[in-house]
């Protein structure tokens, strides 16, 4: 299968709220994505409701998933997703988290329509169902970066974008060209790995539409 996008998502013990993500990546608008789990050896029912999703719904056969030999880690899952990607272009999501339904073909339509490397979109940081705190929108400025510019923009006064790899599109080829690999390190591995990301960014564009959700729980390794 020739697909235009894959969604990695790296798992390890999500059972409570990896169906609520699955149900928001399968809803999709844009029809060719891989959608690519990457197994953390997770000891709870994660990988069987996933299985159960494949078998049911009617984007299950485009439901990949691959396990790890052992449990490495969530940088080690995301340089597998790099490698194993069949799409032209890669999108990274966490396991807990959200997307909306037009988040992929709007990503892609401004991607392709700059012939940029990646496209970012603006997001909302909101708690889960149990705690009362408001959410909190985080947009970008709707932008582009035709020039190597984009470093600059990154690394002004307290940074100009987001720290997390999830939420932005970004061409897989151009990735694997530069060699770039997430670190081995237990928080902040996706910081080091955008700003490194940027320094070889030549066209980019950025987004003000809300495209992702970023759902906080209060004991999270995040918070």
């Amino acid at each position: 299968m020739n697909y235009e996008v894959t969604i990695g998502i790296p798992l390890y013990n999500a059972e409570s709220f990896i169906r609520r993500t699955m149900e928001s990546v399968l809803s999709q608008t844009f029809e060719c994505i891989e959608f690519l789990i990457i197994d953390d050896c997770s000891k709870d029912n994660s990988v069987k409701m996933i299985q159960d999703i494949k078998q049911q719904h009617p984007r299950g056969g485009d439901i990949r998933i691959l396990h790890q030999s052992a449990n490495m880690g969530v940088s080690a899952a995301r340089n597998r997703i790099i490698d194993e990607a069949q799409g032209k272009y890669l999108y990274f999501m966490d396991s807990d988290d959200l997307i909306a339904p037009h988040t992929i073909a709007f990503l892609y339509d401004s991607i392709r329509k700059y012939n940029a490397e990646i496209a970012f979109g603006s997001y909302e940081k909101k708690w889960d169902d149990n705690n009362p705190k408001p959410n909190e929108q985080y947009r970008y400025p709707d932008k582009a970066f035709l020039n190597g510019e984009l470093g600059s923009f990154a690394f002004r006064k307290y940074g100009g974008i987001q720290a997390g790899v999830w939420n932005y599109l970004i061409d897989i080829s151009f990735l694997r060209n530069i060699g770039l690999k997430f670190i081995d390190a237990h928080y902040w591995e996706d910081m080091v790995f955008t700003y490194q990301l940027v320094t070889f960014i030549d066209r980019a564009v950025m987004l003000s539409e809300i495209t992702y959700y970023y759902v906080c729980r209060e004991n999270s390794l995040s918070q």
